[in-house]
């Protein structure tokens, strides 16, 4: 009897989950679900995030760089393009638009790939020119980087990247004033890198400019707050400033 009893009970409570659940799915009217299966501007978004998202895997932006597809830039981005790096021909434009997507990447091959691409349509191309310099740092060919920056800036002398490069070569070459010249000039054409201004510390520190070195990388670290290097050798700077100071005044 009991084991009847159970069975009787869980057939009931089966009945009751299956009612409910009936109940509540009549709650939504059936020509709503239909609208949403039919609604096509729903869809359209749907199809549009979930691009978005996609796009953003790092081997499939590489690849799509790679293979020249012309979706990968919008018309937006070529008129930004050309506005920010003074490119007057959009295939031009949208070359160094993908350079510089890919330098962000660190895929100097397709940099230097889409920048001689941009070379071959406009020789006096200054941006192009200083990613192709770009690409001989990566390589640590100071003598290549150092020709096409000065390329660079005979095509354009306000191009701050060939500056900025030029004084990193002669900041490793110890051509410490030289190097001030080139990052002063660069930090001048961008108040907001915080990699120039670092560099212009570091080659003011090696001349013992400690006070200038010190606010150059005060500077970089303001920009770039999650830097430990900045900040150090903003500290660094200040202590040698602080120190140099007090060995005057003995």
């Amino acid at each position: 009897m009991l084991e009847i009893a159970i069975i009787v009970s869980i057939a009931v409570a089966l009945f009751l989950l299956l009612k409910n659940f009936n109940r509540t799915k009549n709650l939504v009217p059936e020509s709503t679900v239909i609208e949403t299966k039919k609604d096509s501007k729903m869809f359209k978004f749907w199809q549009k995030w979930t691009s978005k998202r996609q796009q953003k895997n790092e081997e499939e932006i590489k690849e799509a760089i790679r293979s020249g597809q012309s979706g990968i830039v919008s018309p937006r981005e070529i008129q930004d393009a050309q506005d920010s790096f003074d490119a007057a021909d959009p295939r031009v434009a949208k070359l160094l638009f993908e350079a510089n997507e890919s330098l962000l990447m660190h895929d100097f091959k397709t940099v230097e790939e889409k920048s001689i691409e941009a070379i071959s349509i406009d020789k006096r191309c200054d941006q192009a020119y200083a990613f192709v310099a770009q690409v001989a740092m990566s390589r640590n060919d100071y003598a290549d980087a150092e020709e096409a920056s000065k390329t660079a800036l005979k095509c354009n002398s306000e191009n701050g990247m060939a500056h900025a490069i030029l004084g990193e070569i002669y900041l490793v070459k110890e051509r410490f004033t030289e190097a001030i010249s080139e990052y002063q000039k660069a930090v001048n054409l961008d108040r907001n890198n915080a990699e120039w201004h670092a560099g212009l510390g570091k080659s003011y520190m090696q001349v013992r400019q400690f006070s200038k070195a010190a606010k150059a990388l005060k500077r970089a670290s303001s920009l770039d707050i999650d830097s430990k290097e900045y900040r150090d050798l903003a500290f660094e700077a200040e202590e040698k400033q602080r120190a140099h100071a007090n060995a005057f005044r003995r």
